[in-house]
């Protein structure tokens, strides 16, 4: 049993989860209550299905004048430029102009022409997102560039809601965005008579392809988790699948798995890698990981038979269920 509270902002249900006797602790219920409401506000802040909101005003106005955004929203793009630098440019927020081109913006996926993808990516790219210190000012170097906070935005909203539970004295905590983004802090249970040897909180994998059937299990404390896949948005196109995960460097989308799931110490950071290292494919994954180790990954992919994955891991995990087909690299 746990204390729970939720809301739905971002496309998805945002839970904040308390160890059942945290009823008891009016403090704690009451800044759970208030960090709910904070996803409510980073949302009308980021998304761009508001013409009101940050993000839009930016997109509309960046390239013929200066934007001033919240201090929030600032650090936000200063960490997603250094991020698309880490990632040499697989992850990057301009990549908005393909994600519309491919139809995904509307959740209407669809193949674009050459000529389509190529006046795209002449409006992609990280380096023309002009953000000046001095003044937390923002702008656009090139006309038509648009920036989406899609890949990174419910991380962002999972540390400041972890930030704000922490300032109130919360320490014990998960809290998850859908099934691709979690954050968990101390244990979930808060004595040893439930668990002798406190390993964090217990969290679900999904499947890839069927987000309703359990993959796996895992001990997951003091790390956010979070996933990046196709499983859920794709089309076919003359016998082709194409996922809507698109590399901004090729306009096109890339990679060899199905899924991949990477633990890192912020959210923020764990979205943006994921989407990264998804582009990048299994292979540029195990490279990444082997130069800039962080505590874990789960990749998956696809067999030859339905909704039948291969599992292949990175780093120690403390496992609950350990997933079928499971296979570490050499």
């Amino acid at each position: 049993m746990f204390c729970e509270i939720t809301r739905k902002a971002m496309g998805t249900e945002f839970v904040i989860m308390l160890p059942a006797d945290s009823v008891a602790d009016s403090y704690a219920t009451d800044a759970a209550v208030e960090a709910a409401d904070l996803v409510e506000q980073i949302e009308r802040d980021l998304t761009v299905y508001s013409p009101e909101s940050e993000v839009s005003k930016i997109n509309a106005s960046a390239f013929r004048e200066a934007v001033y955004p919240s201090k929030a929203t600032y650090r936000l793009l200063k960490r997603a430029t250094e991020l698309s630098q880490i990632t040499a440019g697989a992850f990057d927020i301009t990549s908005a102009p393909l994600v519309e081109a491919w139809g995904f913006t509307l959740r209407s996926g669809r193949k674009p022409s050459p000529e389509q993808v190529r006046q795209a990516l002449s409006k992609v790219g990280y380096q023309n997102l002009l953000l000046d210190d001095s003044d937390r000012s923002v702008r656009f170097q090139r006309e038509g560039m648009s920036i989406n906070l899609g890949a990174i935005g419910k991380g962002d909203a999972l540390d400041r809601m972890a930030a704000l539970l922490k300032e109130k004295g919360v320490n014990d905590f998960l809290i998850h965005g859908g099934n691709s983004s979690v954050i968990a802090s101390g244990n979930q249970y808060r004595d040893r008579q439930h668990c002798q040897s406190p390993l964090g909180w217990s969290v679900g994998l999904a499947h890839p392809t069927k987000p309703q059937r359990r993959l796996a299990g895992l001990w997951l404390k003091d790390l956010a988790l979070a996933t990046s896949g196709s499983g859920k948005q794709f089309f076919h196109h003359q016998g082709r699948r194409y996922g809507h995960v698109i590399d901004p460097r090729t306009g096109f989308p890339n990679g060899d798995l199905l899924s991949l799931t990477v633990a890192m110490p912020n959210a923020t950071d764990a979205d943006a890698i994921a989407t990264a290292l998804f582009v990048e494919g299994s292979a540029k994954t195990a490279e990444y990981f082997a130069v800039k180790p962080f505590p874990f990954a789960i990749m998956t992919r696809s067999t030859d038979q339905q909704d039948k994955v291969e599992v292949q891991t990175l780093g120690e995990i403390q496992w609950i269920e350990e997933p079928k087909n499971l296979s570490k690299p050499d």
